[in-house]
């Protein structure tokens, strides 16, 4: 596995794409010898429907898709809509004000906690 694998943030939004029901996931990059820079994408398949994104680095490239496939959805606990933020928190924030069940880094315990949580 490449080290990327590892990242806690990259098995974290595994683990988020899992639960919005993900059915298939691809990760890839370009050729090396395309030259640079390397470009990393992400894909999966939901169904009948897919989904991309890409960046620099492979967990950017998740990060991007996480947020792509869950702001603006439903969550199945408080019933409000979904933000996904990549980052961190601090619960001192006035996350309220952005009107949503936010999904952000919990970096304590290294996932992606739910703001209705």
């Amino acid at each position: 596995m490449s080290s990327y694998g590892l990242d806690p943030k990259f098995i974290a939004g595994m683990e988020m794409l899992r639960r919005t029901g993900i059915n298939s996931f691809r990760i890839g990059h370009t050729d090396d010898e395309d030259g640079a820079p390397i470009i990393w994408h992400c894909s999966g398949t939901w169904g009948t429907s897919s989904e991309c994104d890409a960046a620099l680095d492979p967990v950017e490239a998740l990060m991007r898709l996480c947020e792509r496939v869950i702001d603006g959805g439903l969550c199945a606990h408080c019933r409000r809509r979904t933000i996904f933020l990549p980052d961190h928190i601090d619960p001192g924030e006035a996350i309220e004000s952005m009107g949503g069940c936010i999904y952000a880094w919990d970096p304590e315990l290294r996932v992606f906690r739910r703001g209705c949580e």
